[in-house]
């Protein structure tokens, strides 16, 4: 499989392998605002027949003049991931809901719900 071999300042940190289907990625990611600075690497991915997240890295904290590198290799096997899960519909259904919600009170907008009840 291919695999990401990731090093900072020339540690290695994980050989990250997600197998034949799905998403691996190594995001560098630089957060700025008027009260926050933020600066991380992580390290994660989806594997697509298990609808299984998983990652090696979040959030690891940079510096200025940290050097990352990705090194794609072909690899038998990979790290352990440091955290696995999966999706969970009931509790992306609530959020979904939620959101909605809050929408509509930000747009001053009334939901209605359909009843549950059948109507005779």
């Amino acid at each position: 499989m291919r695999a990401f071999e990731i090093y900072l300042n020339d540690e290695r940190l994980c050989l990250a392998g997600i197998g034949d289907d799905g998403v691996l990625s190594a995001i560098v990611n630089w957060v700025t605002g008027k009260k926050t600075a933020d600066l991380f690497l992580q390290v994660g991915g989806l594997i697509n027949p298990t609808d299984e997240h998983v990652s090696w890295i979040r959030q690891k904290r940079l510096r200025v003049g940290d050097e990352i590198q990705v090194k794609v290799v072909k690899a038998n096997s990979v790290d352990e991931p440091m955290r696995r899960y999966r999706r969970d519909p009931a509790k992306e259904l609530r959020a979904k809901k939620n959101y909605v919600r809050s929408l509509a009170k930000e747009l001053g907008w009334k939901i209605q719900a359909k009843s549950k009840k059948p109507m005779s």
